[in-house]
C-alpha cells in the first residue's frame, strides 16, 4: 500500500484527479517555495507508517504518486537542516498552525467545515487572533495557517509561546494542543482521510499575508508580570518587572538544547567527578532531564518519551527501552505538576526548577564544556561572555558598532545588485534574506 512513499522518485503513473495533485503543490510552494532544507513527508494506513525527507523540488515533482494512495498523507510545514524529523533539527519555521477539532466540542460536532470558518472569520480572526493566510479542511476538522517571514531554530521559543496562545484563544473552537510542535507533520491538502473518504481541501486567504513573529508578539500577546504570593503588592519605588511572554518555553528549550550538546560533547559518554569518561554513570539523570525538558517544552508527552529514547540511544552504553522508561516516568508526573502551577508560563514552584550550579555540579560539567552550552553555566563563564560582547560593540574606526557595520555593508551590497536591475525578490535570493528585510533596509534609508 505504501511503497508508493517508500520509492517516490520512481517513474511509476497514478490516476489522480489532477485538481488533487495541483492543490497539493499549491499547499507545498506556498510553505516551503525556495525552502533550502528536508521536508518530511509522512504516510498511515491503518497500522501502517513510513516517513521519509526530500528536499522541495524533488517533493513537488513526485507529490502526485503519495496523494494517489488510499492512505493519510502529511507533511511538516518546517523545514530540518538533516533528514531527522526532530525540534533540535529545525531549519526553518515557515509558518503558525493550529488543528481545530471542532467534532470534539459538544456544541459544534453537527456543523460543517465551512459554518466553522465562517464562526471563526466573524469571532476570532483580525480580533483574538490574527487573520490566516490560508486553510486546509482535511476530512474532518480544520487545520489554519498564518505565513510568517522564515525564521532559525533559535526563535523556536517564541514560535512556541505564540502557537500555545493561539490554541489558548481557540480552545473554545477545539483548538488541539498537540498541535502546535515545531517538528508537527500536518495533512496535506488534496490527499485522503481514510476515517471519513473524504479529500483534504485547501481555502486560500491571501497567500501574500505574511507575518514576522515579533509583529504578532506586540500586537496580540500580552505582557506578563511575575508571580509572588501577594499579587497586590508592589514593593514601594520599584518598577513592576516584565516577564517575556515566552521566557520559560525559552529557558526549557535552552536546556533541551545544552543535553544534546553535552551528550555530544562527551560523544555519548558520561562525567565522573574526577573528571574521567566512562560508559555508565549519569546516564539515568541525562535521560530523565531531557524527557522533563523536553515534556515541558513542547506539552507533548508521547513525543517526549519517544526522543528519550531515541536520545538514549545516543549513549555510548544505552539502556534498555524498558529501563529508560522507568527511571524517567517521573519527569512526566513532575511536568504535570508544574504546568498546573504555570499554565501561562510564569515561574513557580511546580515541578524541577534546578539552578544551574546544581546541574553544572549533578553532571560534572567542565570549564570548557561551559563555553559552547547556551545556559546552564556559571558566573565566570557569564561574565566572560558580557566582557565578549562588550568588546564587540566598541565602535570601529567609522564611529559604528559591528552591527551598524554590517547593515552599511548589506546595503552597500544591495545598491550594488539595484544598479545591475535586479528585483528586490532576487536580490533577496542573491544574498540569502528575506524580501521584506531588502525592504526594510531601503526604507531605513
Amino acid at each position: 500500500m505504501l511503497n508508493a512513499i517508500r520509492k517516490l522518485t520512481e517513474d511509476i503513473e497514478y490516476n489522480i484527479d489532477p485538481k488533487f495533485k495541483d492543490e497539493a503543490v499549491k499547499n507545498i510552494s506556498i510553505l516551503h517555495e525556495g525552502d533550502d532544507g528536508y521536508i518530511a513527508i509522512a504516510a498511515k494506513k491503518d497500522k501502517e507508517y513510513v516517513q521519509y525527507h526530500y528536499k522541495v523540488n524533488d517533493l513537488t515533482y513526485n507529490i502526485g504518486k503519495a496523494i494517489s494512495l488510499d492512505a493519510n498523507i502529511y507533511m511538516t510545514p518546517n523545514s530540518f537542516f538533516m533528514p531527522k524529523r526532530k525540534i533540535e533539527n529545525i531549519r526553518k519555521l515557515n509558518a503558525l498552525y493550529i488543528d481545530i477539532d471542532y467534532y470534539n466540542i459538544e456544541k459544534l460536532k453537527t456543523y460543517d467545515h465551512e459554518r466553522i470558518l465562517a464562526i471563526l472569520e466573524n469571532d476570532y480572526f483580525g480580533q483574538d487572533v490574527p487573520e490566516p493566510s490560508f486553510a486546509i479542511y482535511t476530512g474532518r476538522g480544520l487545520a489554519i495557517y498564518w505565513l510568517i517571514e522564515p525564521v532559525p531554530i533559535k526563535v523556536l521559543p517564541l514560535w512556541n509561546s505564540i502557537q500555545k496562545f493561539f490554541v489558548d484563544k481557540l480552545k473554545d473552537m477545539g483548538a488541539d494542543s498537540k498541535s502546535i510542535d515545531g517538528a508537527r507533520i500536518m495533512r496535506l491538502a488534496g490527499s485522503i482521510n481514510d476515517k471519513t473518504g473524504l479529500r483534504s481541501k485547501l481555502y486560500m486567504y491571501d497567500e501574500n499575508l505574511v507575518y514576522t513573529l515579533r509583529d504578532i508578539q506586540n500586537d496580540y500577546l500580552p505582557q506578563l508580570t511575575p508571580y509572588i504570593n501577594n499579587p497586590a503588592y508592589k514593593g514601594k519605588g520599584r518598577r513592576a518587572k516584565v516577564v517575556n511572554f515566552y521566557t520559560l518555553y525559552s529557558l526549557h528549550y535552552a536546556r533541551l538544547n545544552d543535553i544534546l550538546k553535552i551528550q555530544e560533547l562527551r560523544e555519548g559518554y558520561c562525567r565522573n567527578n574526577d573528571g574521567s569518561l566512562s560508559e555508565e554513570g549519569q546516564r539515568e539523570l541525562m535521560c530523565f532531564l531531557y524527557r522533563y525538558w523536553y515534556c515541558c517544552y513542547c506539552n507533548d508527552t508521547k513525543q517526549a518519551l519517544q526522543n528519550t529514547l531515541e536520545f538514549n540511544q545516543g549513549l555510548k552504553k544505552p539502556l534498555p527501552n524498558a529501563e529508560v522508561e522507568k527511571i524517567t516516568e517521573q519527569a512526566e508526573k513532575a511536568y504535570r505538576e508544574w504546568l498546573l502551577d504555570s499554565p501561562n508560563g510564569v515561574y513557580k514552584r511546580g515541578g524541577y526548577n534546578y539552578k544551574n550550579e546544581t546541574l553544572i555540579s549533578l553532571l560534572n560539567i567542565t570549564e570548557d564544556e561551559m563555553r559552547v552550552l547556551t545556559t546552564i553555566i556559571n558566573p565566570s563563564e557569564k561574565l566572560r561572555r558580557q566582557l565578549v560582547k562588550e568588546k564587540e560593540e566598541r565602535r570601529n574606526e567609522n564611529g559604528l558598532t559591528k552591527r551598524e557595520q554590517q547593515k552599511q555593508d548589506r546595503l552597500k551590497e544591495i545598491f550594488a545588485l539595484k544598479e545591475q536591475g535586479l528585483k528586490q525578490i532576487e536580490i533577496a535570493k542573491k544574498i540569502g534574506v528575506s524580501r521584506q528585510a531588502v525592504s526594510k533596509l531601503l526604507k531605513s534609508i
